[in-house]
């Protein structure tokens, strides 16, 4: 049976299935594949949400491609090989915006939202 359906059938919410069959710390360790400091990834949090601005402000405008290069750009300090592939970036850009109560609000000039992500 599929997440779906079983949500369906049971009034579960998929996101309580999902994170209990599959464990939600294996999708939440992926931040740590990333291996931020807490500096770097209060420095992410600015990037993205310009908290320092408006502290509770939790939406950003920024591109997924925009994000994961200032992350790799943080990283490479420490790391000069450091870099995101295949869906590494996107599962890592997922499970900060989860930590961080984070909404993208990122759209392209069309309204249809972007994720770009290259394969």
């Amino acid at each position: 049976m599929r997440f779906t359906q079983a949500s369906a059938r049971y009034g579960i919410p998929k996101g309580t299935l999902y994170d209990n069959i599959l464990g939600k710390s294996k999708r939440m360790a992926v931040l740590e594949e990333a291996g931020l400091t807490p500096v770097e990834e209060a420095g992410v949090l600015e990037f993205c949400c310009d908290v320092s601005v408006s502290p509770y402000n939790r939406r950003t405008k920024k591109s997924l491609k925009a994000v994961l290069n200032f992350v790799e750009k943080l990283r490479r300090t420490r790391d000069p090989e450091f870099m995101f592939t295949g869906l590494s970036g996107f599962r890592w850009w997922w499970a900060f915006c989860k930590k961080h109560s984070i909404v993208s609000l990122y759209y392209e000039n069309n309204g249809i939202p972007n994720l770009n992500i290259t394969l």
